[in-house]
């Protein structure tokens, strides 16, 4: 299946090597290059997420359990990020730690990992908040990730230290009925 060879091809990625590749993907002409090429070209956001049970058949203590999730969501939306609060007793940081964009899922070295407490609102796990995604991301200099100026940012934030921002361009009716159901079998992960 080809997610699962992305998966394995795909390790850890240094941002600017991220934000490089979305770049300049067409000059790419590798074999792995070329595959990720025509994905990102031909991707369209699937629909479907209503007729899911779970995204994700694991524990709700997996540390893994946010890319997990990240990676079922990457198909549904046009990009996103796993936002996670520092671990260290002392860190109450928030840092992007993993992003998809267009059906590819990336996870960021630590050292490349973006700070991001300006994207992180007081919402419990029952809110959504929703804004123009370039708005949100240009402050931490990922706008790269939002396809249009029209593109919306939706916020979820089911746990005290995991937190999510889902892309879309679907329009509006369509984007609103996408992201409810996500809101739903994310909360479902965590056990809500």
């Amino acid at each position: 299946m080809i997610k699962d060879k992305i998966k394995t091809n795909v390790g850890r990625w240094s941002l600017d090597r991220v934000q490089f590749l979305l770049t300049h993907i067409g000059d790419f002409i590798d074999d792995e290059s070329q595959e990720l090429m025509q994905r990102a070209r031909q991707f369209v956001a699937e629909s479907g997420l209503d007729k899911l049970e779970r995204l994700v058949e694991c524990n709700p203590s997996d540390p893994e359990l946010p890319v997990r999730v990240i990676e079922s969501l990457s198909v549904f939306f046009s990009a996103g990020c796993v936002i996670q609060r520092g671990y260290l007793l002392e860190d109450s940081n928030w840092w992007v730690t993993n992003i998809f964009w267009r059906g590819h899922v990336f996870h960021l070295d630590l050292n490349d990992q973006v700070r991001a407490n300006s994207l992180i609102p007081e919402v419990t796990p029952m809110q959504i908040n929703k804004a123009n995604a370039q708005s949100i991301l240009k402050p931490i200099k990922m706008d790269f990730l939002a396809s249009s100026s029209d593109t919306e940012a939706f916020f979820l934030k089911p746990t005290p230290g995991v937190a999510f921002l889902l892309l879309s361009d679907m329009p509006a009716p369509w984007a609103i009925d996408q992201i409810t159901h996500a809101h739903r079998l994310v909360n479902k992960a965590f056990i809500f």
